[in-house]
Formats: structure tokens, sequence, C-alpha cells
């Protein structure tokens, strides 16, 4: 699974995206830290590379993984883009390590915050909003599952 964020809060991994993405002058250089953090994801996700992980309605092939452990949701997963792929490494710094509830309340800020909104490939933006998607869904039906167990 992905690096925990427990240690710090939702808000703090936006604010450290964002404070990340300020520190390049210009958008060859954010795509060239989003493509450094993909090549990790997709060195350490191959094995997810399955139907069951698969999402659906993006250009590159995606793959997403969601575990719960202690009430805590942990996302790992991979793509065929290091660039997608960098993407999930920001998503999974922010969300991973977090109760359900945590992550529904959650807005994802640093996505505009940062410009990676305007800065994207409408398809790349499509993937993106399918993966938060996702994150979303799983926090979603966990807080569910938790809710019936209680």
């Amino acid at each position: 699974m992905s690096q925990s964020s427990s240690h710090e809060s939702i808000q703090d991994a936006q604010t450290q995206i964002i404070h990340n993405f300020r520190a390049f002058n210009d958008w060859v250089d954010r795509y060239a830290y989003l493509v450094d953090m993909g090549k990790k994801i997709i060195r350490d996700g191959n094995h997810l590379k399955s139907d069951q992980y698969k999402i659906t309605g993006c250009q590159s092939n995606v793959w997403l993984c969601t575990e719960v452990t202690d009430n805590k949701l942990y996302f790992s997963g991979t793509s065929d883009s290091t660039i997608v792929a960098g993407l999930m490494a920001l998503l999974f710094r922010v969300y991973s390590g977090h109760t359900a509830d945590e992550i529904q309340r959650a807005s994802p800020d640093f996505i505009t915050q940062t410009g990676l909104l305007h800065n994207l490939t409408s398809q790349r933006s499509t993937g993106l909003a399918r993966m938060i998607e996702q994150i979303y869904l799983s926090a979603h039906q966990s807080y569910q599952q938790q809710a019936l167990s209680k």
C-alpha cells in the first residue's frame, strides 16, 4: 500500500503539495516532478494490473486498489502513464492513511491551487476526476460498512 500520511492531516498534505508546486518556476519542471513521482508508482504497482482494480473512463490504463486497516483507507495503484501515476502519487499522499469520514469531508483543493486543473489535457483531467471519484466511492463504501457493523 501507499505510504501512510496519517501523521499529517489531509489539509496539511494539500498545503505541502501546493508549496512543492510553487517551488517550480514553470510547468515543464512541474511535469518533471510528476513524472519522477510516477516512476516509483509504476515500479511498485505492477502486481495491481488486474481487472479487479482497473478504472474505466481513463485514456491511460489506471489501476487503483483500496485496503482498509483499522478503519483507515490505504490506496495504491499504477498506470501506464508516468504523469498519471504522478497524479496518483499526489492523491495517495493526500488521502492514504485517513478514515472514510476524513476523506469524505475533504475537498481536493490542491488540484485548483496548484494549477493542475488548468494545465492538464482534457483526457488527463478526466482521468484525474475518475481517480478522485474512485477514492471517494471507496471512502463512502467503507463508511457504510462501518455503520452497518456498529
